[in-house]
């Protein structure tokens, strides 16, 4: 095992050293050609502009929360960390980390979708990002390494508002299989084309996530003759600030299963959004075939207020689940969301408070 870290180690540092002297290159190149066609004080101002999109990055996200039934309290924290170094003004390495906590490992309610989506098992570190992104022509980019499928999908400006988990990644898909969504990552291939009114992605995966750094449950694991491979493609259309999703998914093993989803932001007013969202899991043998979701956001000033309910039947489980979450931005950095959610599972309705605090540097 160390002869093997060891030897990933030599190939990390040689192909990042490679690549960085590539960038140089073409650095330098293309310097030579802007300073032969502009003028010098043209030049120095190009100059400073690089050099400034040529600094790393470095950010800081952490979510708490404080959850009750009015029986119990739990206290649930998620703490991300992401880097993001240019090697070139078309090419950057990133890097990105979680770590998570919880008080208490019993949920407060017995529901089938997840009432938060910061659960998971206690993580003391775990990889969801590190790779490259090439940024091509002037809307393309390539990213290749390990990721997170919700990195890119099912992270709208809608669905990211609220908390219930089936608002991150839908259940046809979380329950299904176990992809590469949140804790878990893996190897991957992620395209984009975005302009200001259309983005297409695509991406291919190996088809099991995982979280950890030794064993058969190890994040670098590449495996697709026996986990299979998870391709996803979706594409987004913005019109007057209205926004429209449609995706489908294919996973290999251990049987091909095609899943389709598909959500819309509707803007009625400059304030007022109308969210809808639905997603089906093709053939037999599925945790789950159905999702369905409404809601809506208004905003008023800098406080924002949302509704969303959804169903999904879950392993012959019904479940109805309403989210009403008010989001008081108090700095820059600093947010509050109080959430209460009414869930009602297999004839039986329980209610969660929760109080959320996000820093963002």
């Amino acid at each position: 095992m160390n002869d093997y870290r060891l030897k990933l180690s030599i190939i990390l540092l040689l192909v990042v050293g490679s690549m960085r002297l590539m960038a140089q290159g073409l650095e330098q190149r293309e310097l030579q050609e802007v300073q032969g066609s502009t003028s010098c004080d043209d030049t120095l101002q190009g100059q400073e502009a690089d050099s400034a999109s040529c600094r790393p990055s470095f950010g800081l996200d952490y979510s708490g929360e404080v959850q009750t039934d009015l029986k119990r309290v739990r206290v649930v924290n998620l703490l991300e960390l992401h880097a993001d170094v240019p090697l070139s003004r078309k090419l950057s390495f990133q890097l990105a980390s979680l770590s998570t906590y919880s008080s208490d490992h019993r949920l407060l309610a017995d529901d089938v979708q997840g009432y938060s989506n910061l659960d998971a098992d206690d993580i003391p570190f775990a990889l969801t990002v590190a790779g490259f992104t090439w940024q091509f022509k002037e809307h393309h980019s390539l990213f290749a390494g390990i990721r997170r499928m919700d990195e890119d999908y099912f992270c709208s400006d809608g669905l990211a508002f609220f908390t219930n988990s089936s608002c991150g990644i839908f259940p046809t898909l979380s329950y299904n299989f176990n992809i590469a969504t949140f804790p878990e990552a893996a190897w991957g291939i992620h395209y984009a084309y975005d302009n200001e009114k259309l983005c297409l992605q695509a991406s291919l995966y190996n088809g099991a996530g995982n979280h950890r750094f030794t064993g058969r449950d190890n994040v670098f694991r590449l495996c697709p003759k026996s986990d299979g491979i998870y391709a996803l493609g979706q594409a987004e259309y913005r019109y007057r600030g209205s926004r429209y999703f449609l995706g489908a998914s294919l996973h290999t093993e251990p049987d091909v299963r095609p899943t389709v989803w598909t959500h819309a932001e509707q803007a009625l007013l400059p304030n007022l959004t109308l969210l809808a969202a639905y997603g089906h899991a093709f053939g037999r043998n599925n945790v789950c075939n159905d999702f369905c979701g409404m809601g809506a956001i208004y905003n008023l000033k800098n406080t924002g207020f949302g509704v969303f309910t959804d169903y999904a039947r879950i392993d012959g489980i019904d479940e109805w689940a309403t989210e009403l979450l008010c989001n008081f931005p108090l700095t820059t950095y600093l947010s509050v969301n109080p959430v209460l959610h009414i869930i009602t599972t297999d004839g039986t309705t329980k209610c969660v408070g929760m109080l959320r605090v996000n820093i963002s540097i």
